[in-house]
């Protein structure tokens, strides 16, 4: 067993180890910030990708419903010269502005579904970054925190060893 006179070294050393700990434990919340926060810029750029993906495809959704409009009209045009109709006056003409009209609010609704779908990739992103940005400074807070964690224990092992010693 340990006489009396090694009390204080081994309540010293109960202190550094201790103190150690908490240097680890803080060293590691940094670490594991920092890596959610790549994780979460690695989301975000991910969100981002999608709205360039969503933009191309609205683009592509109201090219296509314009082109529908074309052949619609085509073949009513067809259908209307066949029958000796004037296309540019009444109803020949009625019916290509309704088919241009409702071909036109189709392709608004297109662009604005796609706006809504990029508004929220880039809400999500968005989101993201701050997640990434509260996980690296709760790391960085953690990290802080076992510094006077471990300053507290070192005084306080040092207090005892002292008292120990009297």
């Amino acid at each position: 067993m340990c006489g009396p006179a090694a009390l204080p070294a081994l309540a010293i050393a109960a202190s550094v180890v201790t103190a150690g700990g908490a240097l680890y434990a803080g060293s590691a919340a940094a670490k594991q910030g920092k890596y959610e926060q790549q994780v979460a810029e690695e989301n975000a750029k991910l969100e981002r990708n999608k709205v360039a993906d969503a933009t191309t495809r609205g683009n592509i959704e109201q090219q296509r419903r314009y082109r529908e409009l074309a052949q619609a009209q085509g073949r009513a045009r067809a259908a209307m010269g066949a029958a000796g109709l004037d296309l540019g006056f009444g109803s020949a003409l009625g019916v290509q502005l309704d088919q241009a009209q409702v071909a036109g609010e189709d392709a608004y609704t297109i662009g604005e579904n796609t706006k809504r779908e990029i508004e929220g990739y880039d809400i999500n992103a968005a989101n993201f970054v701050g997640q990434g940005r509260a996980a690296r400074s709760r790391g960085k807070a953690a990290q802080t925190g076992s510094y006077f964690a471990a300053g507290g224990t070192l005084l306080g092992g040092a207090q005892q060893a002292k008292s120990m010693g009297k």
